[in-house]
């Protein structure tokens, strides 16, 4: 198979551009919801056990650099367990796929467009992943590499613009909602990093394989830093942040800060900004789902599938109407998902693919 190749910071814009989407729109409200006043705490906690996944993975992956977790599933279980896990990988996208396209369409309905019927909105994202598809990989790749630090900019910009409102009394109690929400339940918020997802699949892309470890760390780094900066920033500066569950609170932030003095309307250029966030990952999510479904059947262009893909997405995103259960539905299709499958079973397929490699080794 054919891959366009990457440099490593365009690698790292693939990882991430996944963060960016779910810091967005609920990420840091579920972290709040979890520990409460100790959520940065329970940031740096997972942080911590991120980057010791990190070190394992790379470990990992010396014996198999070149190859991503479907040909890592072929040689361990051969085209069963392949066609198992990457029908799962799938599914996974297309999963994040409906729920935040879903999410970001409904928050824009309330936020602007609330005469126009939500299918409209969801079907203007689908249209232009679509026709980025027909384009082809370099072209998602490369404007990925450029929405990717303009959205992080702009997040961090957010921040900025609050410092003032800060209050350190406000992480008090230090504990939050107890021990066991920061170190026990709480070690389960490692989904938070859940663009390490593509990390199983940047292998074959890459100019320079040795340089899969700089990769991953940076990527842990930057999703680190980032979701540390956003909670900090909603707990220290907001004491009523715990109710406004029903909105991003990134944009809680912008609305609430000082750029209205700078700006008339500062929030629509983040928005603007936020929804070409979203446009690139959803073209990206579509390219892997193509990618993937291409080494299951062997078919030489899978490019018109895209419009397949998108017609899945847009259905199941427009079944979807309450509010509440769409969140619910999410928020754990968004853990235990990434639970399962990116920290569990592609570890395990990892895992069993070196003790097969080893003991062949020596037979």
């Amino acid at each position: 198979m054919n891959y366009t190749k990457l440099g490593n910071f365009e690698a790292i814009c693939l990882i991430v551009i996944l963060f960016i989407n779910h810091i967005v729109l609920n990420l840091p409200q579920m972290i709040l919801d979890n520990s409460g006043s100790a959520s940065i705490l329970n940031c740096i906690y997972i942080m911590g056990l991120v980057l010791i996944f990190a070190i394992l993975i790379i470990k990992l992956f010396k014996n198999f650099l070149g190859l991503d977790i479907i040909d890592i599933s072929e040689y361990l279980g051969g085209k069963i367990l392949k066609i198992v896990v990457g029908i799962l990988c799938i599914a996974y996208l297309i999963g994040e796929c409906t729920f935040l396209t879903r999410m970001f369409s409904k928050n824009m309905l309330l936020v602007y467009f609330n005469n126009y019927p939500i299918t409209f909105i969801i079907f203007l994202f689908l249209f232009v992943v679509v026709l980025a598809n027909l384009f082809g990989k370099r072209a998602i790749l490369k404007s990925n590499t450029i929405i990717t630090p303009i959205a992080l900019i702009s997040i961090f910009i957010t921040f900025i613009f609050v410092i003032d409102l800060l209050k350190m009394e406000r992480s008090l109690p230090i504990l939050g909602n107890g021990v066991d929400k920061i170190f026990l339940t709480g070690a389960s918020n490692i989904f938070a990093f859940n663009g390490l997802f593509f990390l199983f699949f940047i292998s074959p892309f890459l100019n320079k394989k040795e340089d899969f470890s700089k990769i991953t760390f940076s990527s842990v780094l930057i999703c680190g830093i980032f979701l540390i900066l956003s909670i900090a920033t909603l707990v220290y500066a907001f004491s009523d942040i715990y109710e406004i569950s029903r909105i991003s609170p990134i944009y809680f932030i912008i609305i609430n800060s000082k750029l209205s003095a700078f700006l008339e309307r500062p929030e629509m250029i983040f928005i603007f900004t936020w929804t070409l966030a979203l446009m690139s990952f959803l073209s990206i999510a579509v390219m892997f789902c193509l990618n993937i479904f291409k080494k299951l059947t062997k078919m030489n262009d899978t490019k018109p599938l895209a419009i397949t893909v998108c017609t899945i997405i847009f259905v199941l995103s427009s079944l979807i109407n309450n509010v509440f259960t769409l969140e619910e539905i999410a928020n754990s299709f968004y853990k235990y998902a990434t639970l399962i499958l990116v920290f569990v079973i592609f570890t395990l397929i990892l895992v069993g693919a070196n003790i097969k490699k080893k003991f062949i080794g020596k037979s």
